[in-house]
């Protein structure tokens, strides 16, 4: 999975930081009673940014409670909704069913066959999505889609990250109307492309290694071809969250107050961050290995 899309928690004031990890305290209970327990082993943050911006454009009532976490066996402040987070619990199964099956299809060896034995438990999970009847081909569509770009070994960074941001777009959005879907789509189809650019930034050593599909290693031929576009690659990054940032503007206003100032710092400082670390990643593993 990804997980790509987080806060960076030191620049929120300590509320809003509590207030973050009470939304995905209380996404992961209600995904694990809904759905099924396995789902809290897989809970990501970019679903819980998911959870956050929906709340901030569809400013649903929430309570805040506290509640023993099974794993840590203390109590947590959690927040408690239903319709976000049930809109996001089975944007989730859903998504990590397909994802799953896509990666099955794509991988090779042993890695494949550990995949295809965890089909049955995602498939499980998948089965209790019901909620949204739209939502099934909402996001098996583009993924097959994409699928297939991949299987022509598409050298387009643009138009493979494409699919994944008409995804994205098309969740997010979901049940908004007016002003509120016009933002929802803008700044879900900019995180999507953000999410499938920097997971194959982060990736594209190891596709190499491995004769995986990598849109970067399509476009520019080689490992050290995406060496030396990196800086282009990681201004493309910061263009998309800068995008959304000037999208999602268009809901708040100029004051930054509460939920707004979270959406904001995912978006911009977090997006910066989550480049700064696949990079500080990669200059560790060039250093040991000189």
């Amino acid at each position: 999975m990804f997980g790509y899309i987080r806060p960076v928690k030191s620049e929120l004031l300590v509320k809003e930081a509590d207030f973050y990890g009470a939304v995905y305290c209380g996404l992961c209970r209600y995904s694990g009673k809904h759905l099924t327990h396995f789902s809290r082993f897989l809970l990501n943050y970019d679903f819980t940014f998911l959870a956050v911006l929906r709340l901030s454009l569809t400013e649903e009532t929430v309570t805040v409670e506290k509640k023993r976490c099974p794993y840590s066996m203390k109590k947590k402040p959690t927040v408690c909704c239903d319709e976000v987070f049930s809109y996001t619990a089975n944007a989730f199964g859903l998504f990590s069913y397909y994802k799953l099956e896509d990666d099955v299809l794509d991988g090779k060896g042993f890695g494949r066959l550990g995949k295809r034995m965890l089909l049955p438990f995602f498939g499980r999970m998948k089965k209790k999505c019901k909620a949204y009847p739209e939502m099934e081909e909402m996001i098996r569509v583009p993924i097959e889609e994409l699928h297939r770009l991949e299987a022509e070994g598409c050298d387009s960074p643009d138009r493979a990250a494409d699919c994944f941001g008409r995804l994205m777009k098309e969740l997010t959005a979901f049940g908004l109307e007016g002003t509120n879907k016009a933002v929802a789509e803008q700044c879900g189809y900019h995180v999507g492309r953000f999410i499938y650019l920097i997971d194959a930034y982060d990736d594209y050593e190891k596709d190499a290694e491995t004769g995986n599909y990598n849109p970067f290693l399509q476009k520019y031929g080689s490992a050290k071809g995406v060496e030396e576009h990196a800086s282009e690659i990681r201004q493309t990054l910061i263009d998309s969250m800068n995008v959304f940032s000037h999208s999602y503007a268009l809901a708040c206003g100029p004051v930054l107050t509460g939920m707004n100032r979270i959406v904001f710092n995912i978006c911009d400082l977090g997006g910066r961050e989550a480049v700064k670390q696949v990079e500080e990643k990669k200059q560790s593993r060039t250093t040991k290995g000189n």
